[in-house]
């Protein structure tokens, strides 16, 4: 199973020098201009491409994890295009073309900003994330909850592999059609539970603890001159992007 969490702290590039709040916010502004990019314009194609190798490149994200994440972008946008054939059965050259103009955009934006949220895992400790959400001018309730969904993530992630061997474990891949099919069917009952029941668990233990939802860090203070560079550089790609994206519109 292809996660973000199995890129946590992978990364060795020059991003991971700044503070997390900073390596955060660039994030952010990165994911931004790639879902906002203008790919009517050439150059914005060559901005887009240029931000994401470089965004790519300072978090150091490995070769591996790269192939794996565009695998599963294939995976999941390629089916897409099984629409431009439904369209052309019609008989409606225009509603293809479109059809096929509208499912390459979200397929090429939604792998930018799949590779820019894996890279900036990359470039993050697990440890990093609460103080990282905690320094950045965030709602409490916003941080809290963007922190227990990276987390529960990677619990799902690794329960999702445990249940995986188990039913290897049980003969269930060599077992026969009808017996597959009865698991399949019954697996999503098994994972509402499970949830439900981490979900009990997780509020008990936040209520021991006297867990009043809020992140408490410093004040997003951005001193040092790598981290300023990097905000601006950020902030300066993604109004570059914006100004093409409303020139072309």
């Amino acid at each position: 199973m292809i996660t973000f969490t199995a890129a946590w702290g992978k990364g060795d590039g020059c991003v991971g020098r700044l503070t997390p709040a900073t390596r955060l916010m660039c994030g952010a502004l990165v994911l931004a201009s790639c879902a906002a990019a203008s790919l009517k314009s050439s150059y914005g194609v060559a901005l887009l491409i240029l931000v994401l190798a470089s965004w790519l490149a300072g978090c150091g994200l490995p070769l591996r994890r790269l192939g794996y994440l565009l695998g599963f972008s294939a995976c999941l946008f390629l089916p897409l295009l099984l629409l431009v054939p439904v369209a052309r059965m019609r008989g409606d050259a225009v509603a293809a073309s479109a059809t096929l103009h509208a499912a390459l955009g979200v397929g090429v934006r939604g792998t930018l900003c799949l590779l820019v949220g894996a890279a900036t895992f990359a470039a993050l400790q697990p440890a990093e994330l609460r103080q990282g959400l905690a320094d950045l001018p965030l709602p409490g309730a916003v941080a809290v909850l963007i922190l227990q969904i990276v987390h529960q993530s990677a619990l799902l992630a690794e329960d999702s592999r445990c249940m995986v061997l188990a039913l290897r474990a049980r003969g269930v891949t060599s077992a026969s059609l009808i017996a597959r099919l009865r698991c399949l069917f019954a697996l999503p009952v098994l994972w509402l539970l499970h949830l439900v029941l981490r979900a009990e668990r997780v509020s008990a233990a936040m209520e021991v603890r006297g867990f009043d939802g809020v992140l408490r860090g410093e004040s997003l203070t951005v001193t040092s001159a790598w981290d300023r560079c990097a905000v601006t550089a950020a902030l300066l790609v993604f109004g570059v992007t914006l100004a093409l994206r409303l020139g072309v519109a």
